[in-house]
């Protein structure tokens, strides 16, 4: 069985129970007490403003990478140092098998800081995004690599429909061409290989040769330096980078945020 093979079957399994502990109408009535914030639109203001768009990521584990993070208040604040320096955007995981992660991890930080949030997890149930609009989260994401592409399509009208942001990941020219047709203006695309977790920031080059509109690209995974900004900017469309590991590592975050941001 293929990782996502195994993280579907898990994750529907997982929502299926959470079904039975908290009701979705009561999950709806929570959700609607929050606005989300446009996670889109401040993207598009800082590539206006600065020509480049960061979403710093905060996860305390991954498969590739083991254990990252395990100091609770340590993590806390790095939302912060991402707020006061610059960062666009906040991803956060939420997925507790694979990434260690939990909903708290999202409700702490969205007191925290005001910057838009995606929730970063597997979605594979109209359940989760009214879930993820009560816990604070202004962004979702549809991985379709795991997701039938009328499935993934109904995720997201019903996402958009309930005020939330999208983003689009895709691994493979196919993916990008299922995409390109969805009304989410985001498409993410993954640098690294679902199977062998190897990662080509190559990639993000080559599935983004196509002519898009009005989409803004991010490129996921892989990204360390400047020089790795400026090689992606100089040979794509790419202006947004999803960076987490590299900068949850660092000695000295303020730092390393600025040089990417030079």
């Amino acid at each position: 069985m293929s990782i996502l093979k195994e993280i579907y079957k898990y994750k529907k399994d997982f929502v299926k129970q959470k079904k039975k502990l908290f009701n979705l109408n009561d999950i709806i009535e929570l959700s609607e007490q929050y606005v989300p914030k446009g996670f889109i639109d401040d993207i598009k203001k800082n590539i206006k403003e600065k020509d480049i768009s960061i979403i710093g990521e905060l996860k305390k584990a991954s498969p590739s990478a083991g254990i990252i993070f395990n100091n609770k208040a340590d993590y806390l604040n790095i939302a912060n140092a991402y707020e006061d320096n610059g960062i666009s955007c906040l991803s956060i995981l939420t997925d507790e098998k694979y990434f260690k992660g939990s909903d708290s991890d999202l409700t702490e930080i969205r007191k925290r800081v005001s910057l838009p949030i995606i929730r970063k997890d597997f979605i594979v149930d109209s359940y989760q995004l009214h879930e993820s609009k009560m816990l604070g989260a202004d962004c979702i994401l549809i991985i379709l690599s795991m997701l039938e592409k009328n499935n993934a399509k109904d995720l997201e009208e019903e996402a958009i429909s309930i005020g939330l942001d999208v983003l689009i990941e895709t691994h493979n020219s196919n993916e990008m061409d299922v995409a390109l047709e969805m009304k989410s203006d985001l498409i993410g695309i993954n640098n690294r290989d679902l199977n062998d977790f190897s990662v080509d920031i190559n990639n993000s080059i080559s599935l983004t040769s196509k002519p898009a509109d009005g989409k803004i690209y991010v490129c996921e995974s892989g990204i360390k330096t400047r020089e790795n900004i400026d090689y992606i900017k100089n040979n794509s469309p790419i202006k947004t980078f999803l960076i987490g590991e590299s900068l949850m590592r660092s000695d000295n975050l303020k730092e390393q945020i600025r040089t990417l941001l030079i």
